[in-house]
């Protein structure tokens, strides 16, 4: 007699092997073996998933930390970065800033270096702080994920979101 464990098992198993049409006369044991490939099949694409192409244009639609979702200053004339072969160059409030990155594929991640900045004030006040804080936050490794609108850069309780 069965386990109720064991129907589990098979049940589900019997679920991806009927979707592919290959287990209509095999033994229990063949379709948890066929899930169980599926499985596998499925971990393998997710792991060899084309890279994220980061290179280009993008602006910083939003920022949330903690889980608070931060806007960019209304007065900010631009909030964008630019990401080239090597270093990232942009503006996040008066000041023009570049930093040098290393991208990898597996996993998808960005390691971005302290970098340089202009250093011109920033009217009003409320400009130049939230520049100065992203400038601080925007050091480090971050998971790169992608979305429905853009990319969102991941770390810790950071997440810096970009779009085209």
């Amino acid at each position: 007699m069965m386990q109720k464990s064991e129907k589990k098992t098979n049940l589900r198993g019997l679920i991806p092997c009927l979707v592919l049409g290959a287990c209509l006369a095999l033994p229990f044991s063949s379709i948890h073996a066929h899930a169980e490939h599926f499985q596998l099949k499925q971990e393998s694409q997710q792991m060899t998933r084309k890279p994220i192409n980061l290179l280009g244009d993008w602006r910083i639609s939003i920022i949330e930390l903690d889980g608070a979702f931060i806007r960019v200053p209304d007065q900010v004339e631009g909030a964008f970065i630019q990401i080239n072969n090597n270093q990232i160059v942009g503006v996040v409030g008066c000041n023009n800033f570049m930093s040098p990155y290393v991208h990898s594929t597996n996993p998808q991640q960005i390691t971005i270096s302290e970098g340089a900045s202009t250093r011109k004030m920033c009217y009003p006040k409320e400009v130049m702080e939230f520049e100065d804080s992203f400038l601080r936050a925007f050091i480090g490794t971050f998971m790169v994920e992608k979305n429905f609108e853009g990319v969102v850069l991941v770390r810790d309780n950071l997440k810096i979101h970009l779009v085209r």
